[in-house]
């Protein structure tokens, strides 16, 4: 059995909170007693609302997602080709914005989200790649995407967070290639469809702001992409009201279902 929300186990039933669980985690139940099961799990047991229950079980898609964390700790200000071949260059990573109010950076946020993902796409069945797990690390925008190529993943997945020199704009909006990309122009169709599938769902689950869907020939790391690719640009930090709603886990979590549910209507359109 798999908790489907955020819920509290009692000692007793309707009695006092011994610990609380968070969203898919599995536990084992046994009878119920005045509307709650008992239930025994890794953290200890006790007694759940049976309403928080739910019997799926997870069958392998065998799709493989590819999940960046936007930007890292420390930037990397080296330079390297926009594209494969192109003579233009950029820096390889930024170490991104940080919260108006709450002075969180981005890379720590977009990390937060992209292991959300990546337990909630793996509770629905999909494998999962992900490019960093730490804010330790050295990895520029274009090796991002070809650590995603290399592995033969089917769509590739990079959280950012926006900012703007006006405080008042928010919302969400995804990125991908123009048609006219000279690097992978056939991947066009999938990765809009994508960014679309993607900017629907965010927007629907987290009542956000939807933007739209940006596309641009200047992301080095959707023009290394050989697979379908989308950046999300989960709100905006510069906007006190966005920065603070990010910081949190419950608005966390909304975004993440828009992603996941995006990725689903993506595959099953």
């Amino acid at each position: 059995m798999y908790l489907n929300r955020n819920a509290t186990v009692r000692r007793t039933p309707k009695g006092e909170v011994a610990f609380a669980l968070a969203l898919h985690e599995q536990v084992v139940a046994y009878e119920e007693e005045q509307g709650f099961l008992r239930i025994e799990c890794a953290t200890g047991q006790g007694y759940l609302e049976k309403d928080a229950l739910s019997e799926i079980a997870t069958e392998k898609k065998g799709i493989l997602v590819a999940i960046d964390a936007g930007h890292q700790k420390k930037g990397n200000n080296e330079k390297e080709p926009l594209g494969p071949g192109s003579d233009e260059l950029k820096i390889k990573v930024s170490s991104g914005t940080q919260g108006v109010v709450t002075d969180i950076p981005e890379y720590e946020l977009t990390l937060a989200l992209a292991l959300k993902l990546e337990k909630e796409l793996l509770f629905r069945g999909y494998d999962v790649l992900m490019i960093r797990t730490t804010h330790d690390v050295n990895i520029s925008n274009a090796k991002r995407a070809e650590i995603a190529n290399e592995a033969g993943a089917d769509i590739f997945i990079r959280i950012h967070a926006n900012g703007s020199d006006d405080p008042t704009d928010k919302g969400v909006l995804t990125m991908c290639q123009t048609p006219q990309n000279p690097y992978n122009s056939n991947l066009y169709k999938q990765s809009a469809a994508l960014s679309k599938d993607l900017l629907d769902e965010i927007a629907s689950a987290a009542g956000c702001e939807k933007m739209f869907v940006w596309e641009t020939d200047t992301m080095t790391g959707i023009n290394w992409c050989r697979i379908p690719v989308s950046i999300v640009e989960v709100g905006f930090m510069s906007c006190p009201e966005e920065d603070r709603l990010m910081a949190t886990d419950d608005y966390r979590n909304l975004l993440v279902m828009g992603m996941a549910n995006g990725i689903d209507r993506y595959f099953n359109p």
